[in-house]
């Protein structure tokens, strides 16, 4: 296959992810906890995000899934639903370009003076720092691939925890993101992120 042909099948792939990127959404009675998850670059490869909104789904914890493109509008929804009453609690959640999403919607909040209860990044490619309103940090990168710790920001003072899984040959940068032991615990994290966000 041409080089041209390559770039136009990865044009291609992008454009439809980022149309096709749905604000996948369920209401759960009794709780007001809300679990934001994020893609990456084409949707396609960032399954274990679309795995963990089934399954909170099915735990009947509210969550929108889409492409890292529409932090911007979340943050926006989120403050409004945060400073309403409507949602007590926010969860962040991203894979590769979607972990810079996350980062960015939290900043974004820290900025309206609101928090995040738990933020969880999937293999960062892009080096960032977590702003000071979240509670806890979980980071899981391979070092020796694409990915990249987070660092604290200056106003920092939750939990951070970088998880270097370069010792797992079989994790690659989409593989990260539907390990069960991983997903295991990052249900777990979200289960019992409770800090609220005001």
């Amino acid at each position: 296959m041409s080089r041209f042909a390559v770039k136009c099948l990865l044009i291609t792939l992008f454009v439809v992810g980022a149309s096709s990127a749905t604000f996948a959404e369920q209401d759960s009675p009794g709780t007001h906890k809300k679990v934001y998850l994020f893609r990456g670059l084409t949707n396609v490869l960032s399954p274990g995000i679309d795995q963990l909104a089934d399954e909170l789904r099915q735990r009947n914890i509210s969550a929108t899934v889409t492409n890292h493109l529409f932090w911007n509008s979340l943050a926006n929804e989120a403050i409004q639903d945060c400073r309403s009453g409507r949602v007590s609690s926010i969860v962040l959640v991203g894979h590769s370009l979607g972990a810079s999403a996350v980062l960015s919607m939290a900043e974004q909040l820290q900025q309206a003076g609101l928090h995040v209860a738990l933020a969880v990044t999937f293999d960062p490619v892009v080096r960032s720092a977590v702003p000071g309103n979240v509670h806890l940090m979980r980071n899981f990168y391979i070092s020796d691939g694409l990915g990249v710790p987070v660092q604290p920001g200056e106003h920092f003072h939750g939990l951070l925890r970088n998880v270097d899984l370069k010792s797992s040959p079989e994790l690659g940068h989409v593989s990260v993101t539907t390990s069960p032991s991983i997903q295991k615990q990052v249900m777990s994290d979200i289960i019992s992120a409770n800090t609220g966000c005001r």
